[in-house]
């Protein structure tokens, strides 16, 4: 059994053992990434816990596929990270209930679009796959053309074009999509 599926089986479990060898091994990277983004130790303690709750959830309702637990946890923990630093500037340092429910329920819904977009980006093409995770991470037309062994920029752009029209089409055709679009979530 591969970690993956141990970290998870051991959070579905209870499996303190393994719960702690997470939180050992995975809990240091959250940490720096919180700590360096205005946060504490504490800040960076409740958000991986947060997030371990979440991917509980998610599995338990939704059956989500992890291709990667530390990955996947560490975006989690991002996203949420993200929504708190949003929430302290927007809000006074009164904290209510009321917007924790609010917060907790906003990313949901905001990790539910980043689930749902993973899910249809891994339906394209090793190729698509490839060229438009390297596109969205910042390359340009010109690293596309060297780093992938394209012929030209042109190419590349009919390329991307295509890939990204065809990602769309797969989140358009979902009738998860239609359900975002009328809580104008996306």
């Amino acid at each position: 059994m591969d970690n993956n599926e141990r970290y998870l089986n051991a959070l579905l479990t209870g499996d303190d053992r393994v719960i702690k060898e997470i939180y050992v091994q995975l809990f240091p990277k959250v940490q720096s990434y919180v700590v360096s983004n205005k946060g504490t130790r504490d800040d960076a303690l409740d958000v991986f816990h947060d997030a371990l709750l979440y991917i509980i959830v998610a599995y338990k309702e939704r059956n989500i596929s992890i291709k990667s637990f530390e990955a996947y946890l560490y975006v989690v923990c991002r996203n949420i990270w993200k929504r708190k630093l949003k929430t302290k500037v927007i809000n006074s340092k009164l904290d209510t209930l009321e917007n924790k429910a609010t917060d907790l329920s906003l990313y949901i819904l905001e990790q539910e679009c980043f689930d749902f977009y993973i899910e249809k980006f891994q339906l394209l093409s090793s190729n698509c796959k490839e060229i438009l995770g390297n596109y969205f991470n910042g390359w340009s037309y010109e690293e596309l053309v060297e780093g992938l062994n394209y012929a030209n920029i042109n190419t590349v752009r009919q390329r991307v074009f295509k890939c990204r029209t065809k990602l769309i089409e797969l989140i358009k055709s979902d009738k998860r999509y239609q359900k975002l679009r009328e809580w104008n979530i996306i």
